[in-house]
């Protein structure tokens, strides 16, 4: 009942902001189509549009996606080549990375990884699953056939062809997930993971038991869905775990956590050789098109809601799909943050980072043109679970 009457107010909200919002009519999107080895693109032409039941919409996707600017490659891309994964999601854990006594394992492995301050953590309306969805497969976990995107992708088996599994599977690594919920096998399998286990037990005794199950001379890729009990255990013992066997300087570690503040997470990703920083606003929907831009991944970049990370954002005050874009919750008219400045839904105000940028005629404009890119990320983003898209554009899938 309590579900059922957030959704209603939802709505409702919904409502009132788009009309406030004052949206333009949908935009007529002209194809453009960069050159592929300078991007991360896999398309040359269009795909072509086959005259059937449903077309219309496959024709706007198409137009939609193949009009978006795709990331170029960088001084990043392939860093990452060749060596194992671990990802780890920590969302109920909030340590205090700065706190050598209190925390010396985060202490150690935010001294060692690449700098993101500004890393955030959106309310998607759907718990876990939300945040699972967008970490896993860089798209906008939305409401889908009256269910998260993650229980629909395991019931309708969507082919997703750029998820992290699936990509590294496909190179032969070994692609496993310990997870906490029993529900979500079938989602794992449709994500590409060759071996998903259900996980009960506090997050030190899950890890001892995945390390033990990791193939010998096989690149890995390990996904752990850590509890917020002991992860500071779990951390130490893993990164001595690492160096004992060999694999600290073959294996790239991420770790997301929360943040202990309001909407603000911790994203840790360390890697022998990625000495970087990036002080844009990013969140939990940019990690693996990041980490595919990493690892040399063949994927169209303009085809995924998230965006990479260490890539080029364009002019800050033209927005467009390479603008750092983070969406507050999982809504087509949510609260924004961009390099630019925050936005608030609500109220409508729009709070910018720099004073004298903006005069409000252009203040109105670069929050009408970040409205409508959100609006577009989201909606887009659905239509993919809802057509089953990517086999379209992968018939052979």
């Amino acid at each position: 009942m309590r579900k059922l009457i957030l959704c209603v107010l939802t709505a409702i909200l919904a409502v009132i902001i788009a009309a406030r919002l004052r949206l333009p009519e949908p935009a007529e999107y002209v194809m453009a189509l960069p050159d592929p080895a300078e991007y991360n693109t896999l398309f040359d032409v269009p795909p072509e549009v086959t005259e059937t039941a449903g077309s219309a919409v496959i024709g706007e996707l198409h137009r939609y996606f193949f009009s978006r600017e795709p990331t170029a490659k960088n001084a990043w891309t392939g860093a990452l080549t060749g060596k194992n994964l671990i990802l780890i999601c920590a969302e109920g854990w909030a340590p205090a990375a700065e706190d050598r006594q209190g925390s010396p394992a985060a202490f150690r492995l935010a001294a060692e990884s690449m700098d993101l301050p500004l890393f955030y953590l959106p309310d998607w309306y759907q718990g876990a699953d939300g945040r699972l969805f967008a970490l896993l497969t860089g798209l906008t976990p939305t409401r889908v056939n009256d269910g998260t995107a993650l229980e629909r992708l395991g019931d309708m088996g969507t082919y997703l062809p750029f998820t992290l599994a699936r990509v590294l599977g496909g190179r032969g690594y070994d692609t496993q997930a310990y997870i906490r919920q029993a529900e979500r096998l079938a989602a794992f399998r449709a994500l590409g993971f060759a071996r998903s286990f259900i996980c009960t037990g506090p997050a030190l005794e899950d890890t001892m038991a995945a390390a033990a199950a990791l193939p010998e001379g096989t690149p890995f890729f390990l996904f752990l869905e850590w509890p917020a009990k002991n992860c500071g255990d779990a951390l130490d013992w893993l990164l001595r775990a690492l160096e004992d066997r060999g694999l600290a300087d073959g294996t790239a570690l991420c770790l997301l956590t929360g943040g202990g503040a309001p909407e603000r997470g911790r994203l840790l990703l360390r890697a022998p050789g990625l000495d970087v920083s990036c002080a844009d606003p990013c969140s939990d929907l940019d990690v693996t098109p990041t980490l595919l831009n990493l690892f040399a991944a063949d994927y169209d970049a303009r085809l995924l809601s998230g965006r990479d990370i260490l890539a080029d954002t364009g002019d800050p005050m033209v927005p467009s799909a390479l603008t750092p874009l983070v969406s507050l919750s999982g809504s087509a008219y949510a609260d924004w943050i961009t390099d630019a400045g925050r936005f608030r839904a609500q109220s409508r105000a729009f709070l910018p980072d720099r004073a004298g940028v903006f005069d409000q005629e252009s203040a109105d404009a670069y929050v009408q043109a970040v409205c409508r890119l959100q609006y577009d990320r989201y909606v887009f983003a659905r239509r993919i679970m809802e057509t089953d898209y990517f086999r379209i554009l992968f018939p052979s899938k």
